[in-house]
């Protein structure tokens, strides 16, 4: 029977060999796990620049459209870059901070993804219920050691500190290194639904086309396509929470000037103005002694309502699905190649 992708499947035919049914070392897992994780955040880390700034637009009470607002955000990121002689890399900044944790955080993740599937390892394939179970756990693990550095990230993402190491001093300095876990609570609540669907429709979707390809594994672009539509599809669905989970982990930043009426044009310096509705810098540093902004999940849920309407907590959905699903794909397909390659050949 002929495949239409076969053609394509050319440079893959050395990891034809490869059984998913056969023992791979935990520590294989745990290896390709970082590296996927490495090279998913360093090639879509643009994407999310841009999508952290444009969910801290509206605090004052703008109302522009959420796809407007990612447009505009990024073309202000670009202008600030190249005024202050960043150039394009000025949508790189805080990829320090993943680079460092994401690698341990993705051994963890991959890690605990294969230890629960390896309990339906009797079944030829995982259930649906296995693989979403699979994603909450992997999830928990992952966040648990990303969630400060995805704080000094998304700072550092809107512009503000010297650098890492500043960042994370100043951050801490007035609330502790509780600081750095304060939205640990409420990206788990987004993480754990999103890690349940992602896995489970990623695994369904790579099941179904193996069906169809007489269980023969898949190449590079079926990985990438399967991926790529279980991140779109889960990042629509858990926005909501990553708009507040974004504003939760960037207060304390005063503003330092006060809103124009809504519509107002943008001011000239750049992105921080972009943002504020106002000249001058959108934020102020930690030192200040910003007091806290908001209280908890329901204290930035209602003020965000307030501030956007139901519209306020999808700012960013455009570029967040636009980032998530090439990671999605990258990641998972990255993980698959590289297991192929470091596992032990067939007997």
């Amino acid at each position: 029977m002929d495949h239409p992708d076969d053609a394509g499947d050319a440079d893959l035919e050395y990891l034809e060999e490869f059984d998913a049914s056969r023992g791979i070392p935990f520590q294989t897992h745990l290896l390709a796990g970082s590296g996927a994780g490495l090279a998913e955040h360093c090639l879509v880390f643009p994407l999310d620049t841009i999508k952290t700034n444009a969910q801290c637009v509206g605090q004052c009470g703008r109302t522009q459209a959420p796809d407007v607002v990612c447009v505009r955000a990024a073309k202000e990121l670009l202008k600030d870059g190249y005024s202050s002689g960043a150039g394009a890399l000025r949508l790189w900044r805080g990829v320090g901070a993943v680079t460092i944790a994401c690698v341990p955080a993705h051994a963890v993740y991959f890690g605990s993804f294969e230890a629960v599937r390896s309990f339906d390892a009797g079944r030829p394939e995982p259930s649906v219920v296995v693989n979403a179970v699979a994603g909450a756990v992997a999830a928990v693990g992952h966040d648990a050691i990303m969630t400060p550095a995805d704080v000094v990230k998304q700072r550092l993402q809107l512009g503000h500190y010297g650098g890492l190491v500043d960042c994370f001093r100043e951050t801490t300095r007035s609330g502790g290194l509780a600081s750095l876990y304060r939205s640990l609570p409420t990206t788990l609540a987004m993480n754990v639904p999103y890690g349940c669907a992602s896995v489970a429709l990623n695994e369904h979707l790579k099941s179904s086309l193996k069906r169809r390809r007489e269980g023969r594994p898949l190449g590079v672009a079926p990985l990438l396509a399967c991926g790529g539509a279980a991140g779109a599809v889960a990042s629509l669905l858990t926005t909501p929470l990553d708009v507040v989970k974004t504003r939760l982990q960037t207060q304390n930043l005063r503003r330092a000037a006060p809103c124009p009426p809504a519509g107002g044009a943008p001011g000239r310096r750049g992105l921080a103005s972009f943002a504020a509705g106002a000249p001058g810098s959108l934020y102020a540093a930690e030192a200040t002694g910003a007091a806290t902004v908001y209280n908890g999940f329901a204290d930035a849920a209602r003020a965000i309502y307030t501030a956007d309407g139901y519209r306020g907590f999808f700012r960013g959905a455009t570029m967040r699905a636009l980032a998530q699903a090439p990671s999605v794909a990258i990641v998972w397909t990255t993980y698959e190649l590289l297991i192929r390659s470091l596992a032990p050949p067939a007997p």
